[in-house]
C-alpha cells in the first residue's frame, strides 16, 4: 500500500504556472533555462514541459496571506532577472496566440517521455494552471475529502477561467485549457474510489498495465499527493495576478476545511454522480461566471455567482473563511459581478480587435499587481 506522508491539516502548497515572454513582441520565448541558470537560493522556481514556461512555489504555508507573500517575494526576485534576459510573465491558463507547434521541448528525460508516449496530444500542453496543495491528516481522510470536494470543481474553475483564446482563435469558451486535459488517457476528471485501499488498488493495476508509470502520470483535476500528505487541486486555470491567485486558494483551503469537518462529524458525502462532475465542468468551462451549474442530484441548477454568494456566507458564518479578509472581500466582488480574467479578455479584444493589446494587459496586470502587493507589504 502506499505510504502517505505526515502533513498538518489544511497547510498549504502552491503551484503557478507562468508564461515566458518577449518584452518586445509579447509572443512566448524559450528563455527559461537563461532564467534558471540566474536563479539562485531556494528551488521556488523551477522548469515545465516547455522552455518558455517556470513554475512558481511556495513552501508550506499556514494560510493563503502566507501563501501569497510567498509567492510574492519569489517574484519580486524574478523579475530583475526577467529584466535582464528581455521578458515578461504572463499568468493566465493559456497565451492569446501561441501555437504549440513552435514551441521547444526543456531537455529533461520526464518531458521527452511524456511526448514518446502521448505524442501530439502532449505536444499540445501549453497550458498554465494553478496547483494547490491541502494538507491532510491521514489517508482515508484525504480521500473522503477528495470526493466532498468533487462538488464544488466546476465553481473553482468557473471562478479562476482565464483561457477563452487558443492559437489566434476565439474559441467560445471560458476555459480551454481545461479541455486539453481531457484527451490525455489519465488526465482530466478523476476515477472515483471509495477508500484508501481503492485508491492504492487502483495506482497498481495502473501501473501493472504500464497505464502509468508514476502518480505523477495522474493528471486528475484533483488527486491525492502521497508524498506530500495532501491533496492537490489541479482543476484552476492560472489566475492573472497573485491577489486573484490568493483569492482561490482561500476558497480551496475553506472548502477543505468544511469537507474535513463533515468528514469528522460523520457526514461526509461519497463522490457525487460522474454525469454532474463532467457536466458542471462543461459548464464553467464554457460560460465561466456566467454558467448555471448543477447543485442537486436530481439535475437542479443555480447561477454561478449566486452559488459563490451562497457559499461564501457559509463558509463565513461556520469560521471556515475569514469574512474580513481581502480574500473573502474579492470572492465576494467576484459573486456580485466583478469579472474574471476571460471575461476581461474577450471585453477587451472586442474592443480593440487585436491579440496584441490582450497579451500586454496580461503582462501590465500581473507586474503591476506585484506593485501594490510591495506597497501593501
Amino acid at each position: 500500500m502506499l505510504e502517505f506522508a505526515r502533513s498538518e491539516p489544511h497547510t498549504l502548497g502552491v503551484e503557478v504556472e507562468l508564461q515566458v515572454v518577449d518584452r518586445q513582441t509579447m509572443e512566448l520565448t524559450a528563455k527559461a533555462p537563461q532564467l534558471l541558470s540566474r536563479w539562485a537560493g531556494k528551488p521556488r522556481v523551477q522548469p515545465e514541459i516547455f522552455q518558455s514556461m517556470l513554475e512558481l512555489s511556495t513552501g508550506i504555508c499556514a494560510t493563503p496571506d502566507d501563501a501569497e507573500a510567498d509567492l510574492r517575494e519569489t517574484a519580486a526576485r524574478l523579475m530583475p532577472i526577467a529584466r535582464e534576459h528581455e521578458v515578461r510573465f504572463i499568468a493566465t491558463g493559456t497565451h492569446p496566440t501561441a501555437r504549440y507547434q513552435e514551441r521547444k521541448l526543456f531537455p529533461a528525460a520526464r518531458y521527452h517521455g511524456l511526448i514518446a508516449r502521448n505524442q501530439w496530444i502532449a505536444r499540445r500542453l501549453l497550458i498554465f494552471g494553478l496547483h494547490v496543495h491541502i494538507g491532510m491528516p491521514d489517508p482515508e481522510t484525504a480521500i473522503a475529502v477528495q470526493n466532498e470536494l468533487l462538488y464544488d470543481l466546476g465553481l473553482l474553475l468557473a471562478a479562476s477561467t482565464s483561457s477563452p483564446f487558443w492559437q489566434g482563435e476565439a474559441t467560445g469558451l471560458a476555459s480551454s485549457r481545461i479541455t486539453v486535459f481531457e484527451a490525455l488517457p489519465t488526465g482530466g476528471t478523476p476515477t472515483l474510489v471509495h477508500d484508501w485501499n481503492e485508491f492504492c488498488e487502483l495506482v497498481e493495476r495502473l501501473q501493472k498495465a504500464q497505464a502509468i508509470t508514476s502518480l505523477k502520470d495522474l493528471w486528475w483535476d484533483i488527486r491525492p499527493s502521497p508524498r506530500y500528505g495532501t491533496i492537490e487541486i489541479r482543476v484552476c486555470d492560472g489566475l492573472a495576478t497573485i491577489s486573484e491567485t490568493a483569492m482561490i486558494v482561500a476558497l480551496s483551503q475553506a472548502l477543505a476545511r468544511r469537507a474535513s469537518e463533515r468528514v469528522a462529524a460523520g457526514v461526509g458525502r461519497t463522490f457525487p454522480p460522474a454525469w454532474r462532475i463532467r457536466e458542471n465542468k462543461w459548464r464553467a468551462s464554457r460560460h465561466g461566471m456566467e454558467a448555471d451549474l448543477v447543485v442537486g442530484n436530481d439535475g437542479s441548477t443555480q447561477p454561478a455567482r449566486e452559488y459563490l454568494r451562497a457559499t461564501i456566507e457559509q463558509l463565513v458564518a461556520d469560521g471556515h473563511l475569514e469574512g474580513q479578509s481581502r480574500h473573502a472581500e474579492a470572492l465576494r466582488n467576484l459573486a456580485n459581478g466583478a469579472p474574471t480574467s476571460a471575461e476581461r479578455q474577450r471585453a477587451l479584444y472586442e474592443r480593440t480587435g487585436t491579440f496584441d493589446s490582450v497579451t500586454r494587459a496580461l503582462a501590465e496586470e500581473f507586474e503591476s499587481d506585484l506593485l501594490v502587493g510591495a506597497a501593501r507589504g
